[in-house]
């Protein structure tokens, strides 16, 4: 198996973060073909996105703590629902957390 093999696996595994792969791609190469008009235009689209990351709380350690916690979460969208329960972005009740775990 190929690394570009690995990349699509896990890059189709989930939607949300195909798309920020692809745009993580797209300022890559932007920078290295010195395209500014495009990275501009990217970093300007997601603006929003940049700002709401600066005004969260999100700590890398945190992250990284989650993570050797939950290291046998099979699917990101498992990972990343803990985090956001975590830091209180997200509330359950009972009925919908039984009715998540059997969806997933």
């Amino acid at each position: 198996m190929t690394e570009t093999d690995v990349v699509d696996f896990l890059i189709n595994l989930d939607n949300e973060f195909k798309q920020t792969y692809l745009v993580y791609q797209d300022l890559l190469y932007s920078l290295k073909n010195k395209n500014y008009d495009l990275l501009y235009k990217t970093l300007l689209g997601f603006l929003p996105f940049i700002k709401n990351t600066f005004n969260n709380n999100y700590h890398n350690n945190f992250i990284k703590v989650i993570k050797r916690i939950a290291f046998d979460f099979r699917s990101f969208r498992r990972l990343k629902a803990r985090i956001m329960i975590c830091k209180g972005l997200v509330k359950f009740t009972r009925k919908k957390a039984d009715a998540f775990a059997l969806a997933s």
